[in-house]
C-alpha cells in the first residue's frame, strides 16, 4: 500500500493502472484480518462535492513476495459482516 502523501491519503493503482487517491478513514480487525476503510478523492473541487461519500472496504493480504497489499473483498458475506463492524465501530463517524 503506497502512501504518498501522508498518514491520511493513500494512492492505490487498479487493474488498469489507473492511479486512484484516496483517504483512509479507519481500519478495523476481524478474525485475524486487517479490514481497511476508505474514501475516494478527486482533483476536481466539483467532482468531490459531487462524490456521495461512498466508503470502500479493502482487506489485507500478503502477496507471493510477502509484500501487505489491499484487495477486494469477493465474499458477499465476509463484506457484510465486516461492513456492520465498520459501521459499529464508527457509528459516530457514519452519517446517515
Amino acid at each position: 500500500m503506497a502512501n504518498e502523501y501522508g498518514n491520511d491519503i493513500v494512492t492505490l493503482t487498479d487493474e488498469n493502472g489507473v492511479e486512484l487517491q484516496f483517504e483512509h478513514f479507519g481500519s478495523v480487525e476481524m478474525d485475524g484480518t486487517v479490514y481497511v476503510g476508505l474514501i475516494e478523492l478527486f482533483d476536481d473541487p466539483q467532482k468531490q462535492l459531487e462524490s456521495d461519500g461512498t466508503l470502500f472496504i479493502l482487506k489485507t493480504v500478503e502477496d507471493d513476495a510477502g509484500e501487505e497489499i489491499l484487495v477486494t473483498i469477493d465474499d458477499n458475506d465476509e463484506l457484510s459482516r465486516v461492513s456492520k463492524v465498520f459501521e459499529d465501530t464508527f457509528e459516530d463517524l457514519i452519517l446517515d
